[in-house]
């Protein structure tokens, strides 16, 4: 029987070394890609610290403009002082209104138009003439009127048209007053259906 030595020099697996060449060809790489990667590193921490420095530079500018508009509403916060004023002059609004219904109630009547004897004072009014009051009695039938005018002769035409006026026919206006205020360029009247002071 014949051996065969397969085991020869040949045959056996080699070890084959790096050469100093490549290795540092590898070396040189790996420098350079840390090298790389430190100043990409390096320049995105630049940037991220730009971003942080200029967001807290806008957050302290939101925090002043915050300080700011805070002083400001307190600033405007009304005093008390108005405030008790406002309610001063919201309830003497209020009654003005109620007030102002009373009269209506009294001066419409039941189908919501002016009574007659408001409809004619109106109506017969001639210009530069201005009532300030009218008082109407029904039990007994009697009108007060009081108002200002720049003349003194517009007052018996008033009072003349109105008795052209049906709610006012058989009515003698019997008080007669002008008087001028010692400074004013109005001259006041009052006239009434009855003796409510001297005739003048």
């Amino acid at each position: 029987m014949q051996q065969v030595n397969l085991y020869t020099q040949e045959l056996r697996p080699r070890k084959e070394r790096l050469q100093a060449g490549v290795a540092a060809g590898l070396v040189l790489l790996v420098v350079v890609a840390l090298a790389v990667s430190s100043v990409i590193i390096h320049s995105r921490n630049d940037d991220l610290n730009a971003r942080v420095e200029a967001l807290a530079s806008q957050t302290q500018a939101l925090e002043q403009s915050v300080t700011r508009l805070s002083e400001t509403v307190s600033a405007r916060q009304p005093s008390p002082e108005i405030e008790r004023a406002l309610e001063r002059v919201t309830a003497t609004l209020a009654r003005r209104q109620t007030l102002l219904e009373r009269v209506e109630t009294l001066v419409l009547t039941g189908d919501g138009r002016f009574s007659p004897q408001m409809a004619a004072l109106a109506r017969q009014i001639p210009e530069d003439v201005w009532l300030t009051g009218i008082r109407l009695d029904a039990q007994p039938a009697s009108v007060t009127i009081e108002g200002r005018t720049r003349s003194g002769a517009l007052v018996p035409t008033y009072l003349e048209n109105l008795g052209n006026e049906p709610v006012f026919t058989g009515q003698t206006f019997g008080a007669f007053r002008l008087t001028r205020p010692e400074q004013g360029r109005w001259i006041e009247f009052h006239v009434a259906t009855e003796q409510s002071g001297g005739t003048q």
